[in-house]
């Protein structure tokens, strides 16, 4: 699955990255159920990220570059894999996924991006 890369190379990073790359970034992962998967990953500064899941299986990966970029994900259900990348400055980025089986990537690169992805 391409989701579990990703989430090998945000490992990656965010071991590499020392701490001072990350002054004022803020990253949320709530979950509940069984067999879920969530990484983030920031450098810059100023930048939040927010990932909640709920049920089976769920992947989430949100990786930022840059400064004041937001990023949230909200998956519900079994099985949906949720990938958002950006890179630049004041991107805004939304992905809510219901049910089973859902696959979403975003990537943003530059500045004042906005999305929405709603998958049911």
């Amino acid at each position: 699955m391409k989701i579990t890369s990703v989430l090998c190379v945000a490992a990656f990073v965010l071991v590499a990255i020392p701490t001072a790359y990350a002054a004022g970034n803020e990253a949320d992962v709530s979950q509940s159920g069984k067999g879920n998967r969530a990484g983030i990953g920031q450098v810059g500064k100023g930048n939040y990220s927010g990932i909640g899941q709920v049920g089976k299986k769920n992947d989430a990966v949100s990786l930022q570059a840059g400064k004041g970029n937001v990023s949230g994900i909200g998956q519900f259900g079994k099985k949906n894999d949720a990938l958002t990348v950006q890179a630049g400055k004041g991107n805004v980025s939304g992905t809510l996924q219901f049910g089973k089986y859902n696959d979403a990537t975003t990537t943003q690169v530059g500045k004042g991006n906005s999305s929405v992805i709603v998958q049911h």
